[in-house]
């Protein structure tokens, strides 16, 4: 009986820790397909300035994202700058960002975000359904169990941000 039980415990144990590891990869690979498609909006939209180091600010908790971005800022560049990947919890605590990724739990600070950065140049990217009708430039959605996202044109002439044509395309929505 004591052998069963703790066959049971160790059953238990790794179960719980297989689980985990399957909601980790789970995680892991939503955050590294979302890094891409980040990285890649830099290709899409001519950025005023230019100077200093380029700022991609996640607002809220999104640790698998943050690891993916630094992955990427590791070896990569957006033309000559250098990437910089910033976490924060308020709004009030980003003072530069060249794209602000704003988390489903921080999307109440969408407002606040597009008048602080009104005309300088932040391509504000979103991922809760509706929010590129009301402010946001991009908004990742899921179509058919792919990564998706959708575009607003006029946020991004509101931010200061010129589109590539292409980009369009590339949208499942589009905004004007």
């Amino acid at each position: 009986m004591r052998r069963i039980i703790l066959l049971f415990f160790a059953f238990l144990t790794l179960s719980t820790d297989l689980v985990e590891y399957t909601y980790i990869q789970k995680d892991d690979t939503q955050a590294k397909i979302k890094a891409t498609f980040v990285y890649g909006f830099t290709k899409y939209f001519e950025w005023p300035g230019g100077n200093g180091d380029f700022v991609i600010t996640i607002l809220g908790e999104n640790p698998g994202l943050v690891a993916e971005l630094n992955k990427i800022a590791a070896t990569k560049k957006v033309g000559s700058q250098k990437i910089v990947i910033q976490n924060h919890q308020t709004i009030k605590e980003v003072e530069k960002a060249n794209i602000l990724f704003i988390t489903p739990d921080k999307s109440h600070f969408l407002n606040d975000a597009v008048s602080k950065f009104k005309g300088k140049g932040t391509l504000i990217v979103t991922e809760k359904q509706g929010l590129a009708k009301v402010g946001s430039t991009i908004n990742f959605v899921i179509e058919e169990n792919k990564q998706k996202f959708e575009l607003n044109k006029s946020a991004a002439s509101r931010a200061g941000l010129t589109i590539g044509s292409s980009l369009e395309k590339l949208a499942v929505n589009v905004y004007n």
